[in-house]
């Protein structure tokens, strides 16, 4: 596996489960699984695609130096 899947599949395992930590906390809550919710999870999943082939693409520019 290349150095530029692997690590590139750490920052989206990492978003993967700062999101699942987010959506367990708010079902928790009182008020339950609200619309705001939803939005932030969604942010973040789009976050996590975006750092992932950030750091894609930064790996593959460097092993071109």
């Amino acid at each position: 596996m290349s150095p530029m899947l692997k690590w590139a599949l750490v920052v989206a395992a990492l978003g993967i489960m700062l999101m699942i930590a987010d959506y367990r906390l708010a079902t928790k809550k009182k008020e339950g699984f609200t619309k705001g919710d939803r939005t932030r999870i969604v942010g973040l999943f789009w976050l996590t695609c975006f750092a992932s082939a950030g750091v894609a693409s930064l790996i593959w520019v460097a092993q071109d130096l």
